[in-house]
């Protein structure tokens, strides 16, 4: 049996400034672990092609949980992003997938970008 699971992110965007052209950027969503049995996500780092790595641990016990990760620096023209995930499961044994070359970008209507992500 297949699970899919799925990084579903938004991101949600504020100027820091038009001096250095760049933006801080909040990515807010659900990471999922469920194709790996009795593993719950512990961290979720995102890796940004230009801007500073930022990263989260859900609190959760469950195979979906929300996370929030701040990225500074980030181009106002936008840059590309890879997610790391880390899964852990009871006896401690890690798993971890990625999705690579994911666009963040400024949205014209400031308001936050969707994003599904098959892992």
């Amino acid at each position: 049996m297949a699970v899919a699971s799925s990084l579903t992110l938004a991101a949600s965007v504020a100027a820091i400034g038009t001096a250095h052209a760049a933006v801080k950027v909040t990515i807010t969503g659900t990471v999922s672990c469920a194709k790996f049995d009795e593993s719950t996500p512990k961290t979720v780092t995102i890796t940004p092609k230009k801007g500073t790595v930022g990263s989260d641990e859900p609190a959760g016990e469950e195979k979906v949980e929300q996370y929030t990760v701040k990225l500074t620096g980030i181009p106002n023209s936008g840059t590309t992003v890879t997610a790391k995930v880390v899964c852990e499961d009871g006896d401690g044994d890690t798993n971890t997938y990625k999705i690579k070359d994911f666009p963040i970008k400024k949205p014209a209507s400031g308001g936050p970008v969707a994003f599904n992500l098959p892992a």
